[in-house]
């Protein structure tokens, strides 16, 4: 009878060690997940008061390269983007200046917190050339033929309102070169334009400075809606010069050799030629420049 009453004991104790196992596991997820929370919660309170420890008006704005800004402006673009500096990315900040000042080419930012400071180095991009857009489409006479201020690359810097300037280009833009293009919608500041025609001209005057220097001084505007003949009109020089676009830099240096060593003998030519006629000098080919004249009705 002892013995069996023994057996019976140790069979019924297996399952009360496993019960307690199993509430030992709960208690030990149970606590885990408490830590979690629990770590979560300081570290929310600690960016909640990183933030406000770096709210925009303590803020403290290092600029440098900014040459058409102010710091007062570029800090006014920023406005609201200020009280986000700290979660929002270098790169989001950096896109946001880009958008919203057509002159700011790239943005390098800096964020010390502790500091409190935010460093902004600017590049921005420089004026190149004057875009003279011609309307195909019906618009308003005071707005045809509308000048714009570009970059190198295309970018419209600014648009110069003939209402404050008057029909010429403003002084201090008229020693550039002039662009001429025609298009349907007028170029939108802050964005690259795209027109063949523009990018076509971009393409001329930069091999000209880069090839033909002297030559480049002399360009007044360039006309490039016909890649197979794209029209120069030089300074002090009564001939429209004509390019190709597969012979640009040959071309280019064809014009400067023939302007230094012909250039008498063309005015002599053209001053003898009847008034009506209108001549030209065509250096669209590799080996020979045409002195030619066509009719004002051609």
């Amino acid at each position: 009878m002892h013995k069996k009453y023994s057996g019976y004991a140790r069979q019924s104790s297996m399952p009360r060690q496993r019960l307690g196992r199993r509430a030992d596991t709960k208690t030990y997820l149970l606590r885990r997940a408490v830590f979690i929370v629990a770590i979560v919660l300081t570290l929310s309170f600690i960016g909640k008061a990183v933030l406000s420890f770096f709210s925009a008006e303590y803020v403290s704005l290092e600029l440098s390269g900014n040459m058409h800004y102010t710091d007062l402006q570029i800090y006014d673009a920023l406005g609201k983007q200020l009280q986000n500096i700290v979660t929002d990315s270098e790169e989001q900040t950096a896109n946001y200046l880009k958008e919203n000042l057509s002159y700011i080419k790239d943005a390098r930012i800096t964020k010390q917190v502790m500091k409190r400071l935010l460093t902004i180095e600017i590049t921005e991009r420089e004026p190149f050339a004057i875009l003279r857009s011609d309307f195909t489409t019906d618009v308003p006479v005071d707005q045809n033929g509308s000048f714009f201020l570009v970059d190198s690359e295309g970018h419209v810097l600014k648009h110069i309102d003939r209402q404050e300037t008057g029909p010429l280009i403003p002084e201090q833009f008229r020693e550039m070169v002039v662009l001429k293009a025609k298009t349907d919608k007028m170029p939108k500041v802050g964005t690259a334009i795209k027109m063949p025609e523009v990018v076509l001209g971009l393409e001329v005057l930069k091999t000209a400075l880069l090839r033909e220097r002297n030559l480049s001084t002399q360009i007044e505007s360039i006309d490039a809606s016909d890649s197979r003949k794209i029209k120069l009109q030089l300074d002090a020089f009564p001939v429209s010069v004509w390019l190709a676009a597969d012979t640009i830099e040959l071309g280019l240096h064809h014009i400067a050799l023939f302007l230094k060593h012909r250039k008498t003998e063309v005015r002599k030519l053209i001053q003898e030629s009847s008034a009506e006629v209108q001549p030209y000098l065509d250096a669209r080919f590799q080996d020979t420049m045409y002195l030619g004249g066509l009719a004002e009705n051609e």
